[in-house]
């Protein structure tokens, strides 16, 4: 991402900008203005999540659901942003705003890492087609849809109006989805293919979301210009972008692997930890050296290490990793959700409101999200000329994954990166940002909102099953280590391209797998999936093996017993069955040893 290689000009400027106050510290030395303000946010940030979390707590407890906890953050984050902008401690409000660098390098590679780390992998690549298909697709046909519909708004109602190439920006920054909401409101009961499919297009469209917004920013340029040859090529750099991006994160994901399969470490948790937090990071900051997108690195990083590098740490690495990595995600999000609360008042001029503008604008992205009945009609029509095939998905689960197209992060942070683009109209980048703000915050609030009641009216959950699933969330969801044996029955009559995936799983099994990891048994393939397919036959589970002592022993008493129920405990003596023990546990040794 172009705004990560600025950051190290962004803090030489802030720090070059310092001023000659200075304020005593405890310890009797001084502190910068810059050094003071910046606890001054730490602090403030810090109390408001313990504020957004207890008040959570509280609507929790009382059953108030219409709120979802994103949006008391937003709206937590709004009112303090209209007590601090009355007061004159910080004039340009610079402390409540947004940095898109931090954003960029500390906030969303945790959030979209663990997403991967956590993924349920069996229902994502069993679904990959589907997925890749509204995540790519319906993300061009979203910005374009919108790009045109938003163009022509606005020659309605501005005297100034927005250009063609500005309209597209617009477009593709708020193509992003993040149906957290949604999401975290699904019953535990939920069909697992749903919310799979809303989840993966989230993930991997923010990708595109942000390939598209360079792209289209780039156009102005003078020496870009807009036509069928430029927008082919961007469609295939976009691709190779992707492809690219995949193949960095699998590849520092095998390398971390390989290294935990062959290296034991003396503290293994904390190092075991520590070592694939920074590798998911490299991959991240590798991605973008080399000009690709670091979101989708990271993302396929975390799966392959779940795949590939999970088996090979210890137990308490296992479980201290998925609790870490949830932690610097919910941190991160929290403040996300903060600063576009803390937004909406406080980049002052540098953001206007047109209502018309933001109405028009939250038409255009409901009639762009048509692209889902499209894209799931043509698969369900494509399914009954399929032998190997899902089950159709039905119009009240469509009617879902439309209505989930939620704005959140990355429109957000792409809208804040666009301030700061020295090429564009002031008055043309204030009113992107601003529109893109407020429907941010409105699908959020309203959609998130009528999240509850929208599933009862699709029969997706019940009354009685609402406030179950609010209490509980999702969580359940992220770990399919312990699904039962009826889900997964029920699973597979949802899966696509069935025989694909088990030669897929089959080939990694027995040619991938061993290679980098210790574990000589670990299929994510569900039982019931596929009973009529085999799996190698060094694949096959086998009873867990005893130690060589235990049956040693079991043979000693075994002889005895005998020799006993024969007379011929004085004959052979307690040296005779030692010795036959002995003899026995070598032959179980050799017999081992060629196994």
């Amino acid at each position: 991402m172009t705004v990560i290689h600025s950051s190290t000009d962004v803090i030489s400027s802030q720090v070059g900008n310092a001023s000659n106050v200075t304020y005593n510290d405890p310890f009797g030395g001084h502190q910068s203005e810059n050094e003071h303000a910046l606890f001054i946010r730490a602090l403030l940030m810090l109390s408001l999540i313990l504020i957004s979390m207890n008040i959570n707590g509280f609507l929790h407890k009382i059953k108030f659901h219409y709120l979802s906890e994103t949006a008391v953050t937003i709206l937590l984050g709004l009112v303090v942003a209209m007590g601090w902008t009355t007061i004159s401690y910080d004039t340009k409000n610079t402390d409540i705003q947004l940095n898109s660098d931090f954003f960029y390098m500390v906030l969303l590679p945790p959030i979209i890492f663990e997403g991967g780390y956590t993924l349920q992998r069996v229902s994502f690549f069993t679904n990959i087609l589907t997925i890749l298909s509204l995540a790519f697709a319906g993300a061009l046909y979203s910005t374009f849809v919108t790009s045109c519909m938003m163009f022509g708004f606005s020659k309605l109602v501005h005297d100034n109006p927005w250009s063609f190439v500005e309209s597209l920006v617009f477009g593709s920054l708020i193509s992003s989805t993040d149906p957290v909401t949604v999401l975290s409101l699904l019953p535990p009961t939920v069909d697992r293919r749903l919310y799979m499919i809303i989840f993966g297009e989230s993930a991997l469209n923010d990708a595109v979301s942000i390939i598209l917004y360079r792209f289209f920013t780039g156009l102005a340029d003078p020496k870009m210009k807009l036509g069928v040859g430029p927008f082919i090529v961007s469609v295939f750099a976009s691709a190779s972008v992707f492809f690219g991006s995949f193949l960095v994160g699998i590849t520092v994901a095998l390398l971390f692997a390989k290294i935990t399969k062959h290296v034991t470490l003396e503290e293994g948790s904390v190092y075991e930890m520590t070592m694939l937090i920074i590798f998911a990071y490299m991959s991240y900051l590798l991605a973008d050296v080399l000009g690709l997108t670091g979101i989708i690195s990271i993302f396929f990083c975390g799966i392959a290490m779940a795949h590939y590098a999970a088996g090979n740490m210890t137990e308490e690495a296992r479980q201290g990793t998925k609790m870490t990595l949830r932690l610097l995600a919910f941190v991160s999000e929290c403040f996300i959700f903060l600063y576009l609360g803390l937004g909406l008042l406080s980049f002052g001029d540098r953001a206007s409101y047109d209502p018309t503008i933001i109405f028009f604008a939250v038409v255009s992205i409901l009639v762009s999200r048509s692209h889902v009945f499209i894209i799931l009609g043509i698969k369900n029509l494509l399914i009954r000329h399929q032998k190997d095939a899902a089950n159709p998905i039905p119009f009240n689960q469509q009617t879902l994954i439309w209505f989930s197209g939620l704005r959140g992060a990355v429109a957000f942070a792409l809208g804040v990166t666009f301030l700061e683009h020295p090429v564009f109209d002031p008055a043309v980048k204030a009113s992107i940002f601003g529109t893109t703000v407020m429907v941010v915050v409105l699908t959020v609030l309203v959609i998130g909102g009528l999240t509850p009641y929208m599933l009862v009216w699709l029969g997706i959950s019940d009354s009685h099953h609402e406030d179950h699933a609010i209490e509980e969330g999702t969580e359940g969801q992220e770990d399919d280590a312990g699904a039962d044996e009826e889900e997964d029955e029920e699973f597979v009559k949802n899966a696509e391209n069935k025989s694909v995936f088990v030669w897929l799983q089959n080939f990694d099994s027995s040619y991938i797998r061993p290679h980098f990891t210790n574990e000589e048994v670990d299929t994510f393939v569900p039982k019931a999936l596929f009973p009529k397919a085999t799996l190698p036959a060094e694949q096959e589970v086998v009873p867990k093996r005893k130690s060589m002592a235990s049956r040693a022993s079991e043979s000693y008493r075994s002889l005895h017993k005998k020799s006993l129920d024969a007379g011929l405990d004085g004959d052979l003596g307690e040296s005779g069955l030692k010795k036959i023990v002995q003899k026995t546990a070598e032959v179980e040794k050799d017999k081992f040893d060629i196994e």
